[in-house]
């Protein structure tokens, strides 16, 4: 029932239209346009659509196919931003070559949104009535600070939920999650001939480097998780000091810890205080404070969850085989729709080249994906 020749010609559409994050790249022109393209195209299948603006050129686009509310809701979330284009030929060509179509963003994630669009077409094409509501979710800036899920799951609830992060059509049902931390380790100012006034913050800092360092080989053997891999740490930002000839008054890091399933805030930001404390107590000259910047949370739902049992007997159906349950090791959005209250799993396209040079999606994985999408739909929402 699915339209492949729409699906695949609003692919094209969509890998051609740069919405390129300006969060992570000045140059970026933002969701607005790709927005607006959505929201034409589900007005013109009959469906309601609400277009929000979050900040300039920055929107979430939501639809909502009305049930004859007897059954379950279910949202359906994707995202319309993409990471930048530096170091691609044709980032927004949309050029297909054995199956394949190229492009920023072809993988993460218009293929998901192509797949919903394929999806909501055939809803209503079909005549296909549903007890619940389905909720069709574009929002903005998950490559960032996902202003646009954030802001989402404050107006719109679901029984349950499908993230369509790309996951080569296997059932995601966890992911790690990350802090972000500030540490500053304090000196004193003093010429570079004066040794007895001067304490260097920079070499202070190699002490707490040290530590991390051996957190960092440790944490892999002390937690992790079957499906998502191994925590992790390490510092991707370094500055320190003004100039040559004077002793480093501040030096500054940044920590990324990746966490899984079970961690939680408090715990992290205790396990760095406590490397902190231990310096402090053995050198006098010691002297760091750390600020939490950053938080997103890791997730993880059970095999058990009817959500989850209706999308592998959905999957199962169109491929003709049981996908794998599998987990991711990067953040996704799944994890704000699950802290909501709404049980989420993850499907996807399958592709490569996520986030690198050379980007694609299989093109006939989205159209499998969108009758995933239409079969879920109709199971979960009878």
């Amino acid at each position: 029932m699915i339209d492949e020749t729409f699906t695949i010609a609003a692919l094209t559409d969509l890998v051609k239209i740069n919405s390129v994050n300006p969060g992570l790249d000045k140059t970026g022109r933002g969701e607005e346009e790709i927005g607006l393209y959505i929201d034409r195209l589900l007005k013109s299948f009959g469906i309601e659509s609400e277009l929000t603006l979050l900040a300039p050129k920055r929107v979430n686009v939501t639809g909502r196919i009305k049930g004859t509310g007897k059954g379950k809701s279910l949202l359906l979330n994707a995202h319309m931003d993409t990471v930048g284009v530096e170091g691609m030929s044709e980032p927004f060509s949309g050029s297909i070559k054995d199956g394949k179509l190229y492009g920023r963003g072809a993988y993460d994630m218009k293929g998901s949104i192509a797949a919903m669009l394929g999806m909501a077409k055939s809803i209503q094409d079909n005549n296909i009535e549903l007890s619940g509501d389905v909720i069709l979710t574009f929002v903005a800036d998950e490559e960032y600070e996902s202003i646009g899920t954030r802001e989402m799951v404050k107006y719109h609830k679901a029984d349950a939920a499908i993230v369509t992060e790309p996951t080569d059509l296997d059932i995601c049902i966890g992911h790690r999650g990350f802090g972000i931390y500030e540490i500053t380790s304090r000196g004193r100012i003093a010429h570079g001939g004066r040794h007895q006034e001067g304490i260097d913050a920079n070499t202070k800092m190699g002490l707490l480097l040290v530590e991390l360092d051996k957190l960092a080989q440790q944490l892999p053997d002390e937690k992790s998780h079957p499906l998502c891999g191994q925590a992790s740490l390490h510092v991707p930002l370094i500055q320190g000091g003004q100039s040559l000839f004077i002793y480093s008054g501040e030096c500054t890091i940044h920590v990324e810890r990746r966490t899984l399933p079970g961690e939680i805030e408090m715990n992290v930001l205790e396990e760095l205080q406590t490397i902190i404390d231990k310096l402090t107590e053995q050198d006098k000259n010691f002297h760091a404070t750390i600020k939490p910047l950053l938080w997103r949370a890791p997730y993880e739902i059970s095999k058990s969850t009817p959500i989850v049992i209706t999308v592998h007997e959905s999957a199962a159906g169109v491929l003709n085989y049981q996908p794998a349950y599998i987990g991711h090791s990067w953040w996704e959005d799944s994890a704000i729709i699950g802290k909501a209250g709404i049980d989420t799993v993850i499907i996807g396209p399958k592709g490569g080249g996520i986030h690198q040079e050379t980007e694609w999606v299989a093109i006939d994985s989205v159209v499998q994906l969108s009758k995933i999408l239409l079969e879920a739909a109709i199971k979960y929402c009878k």
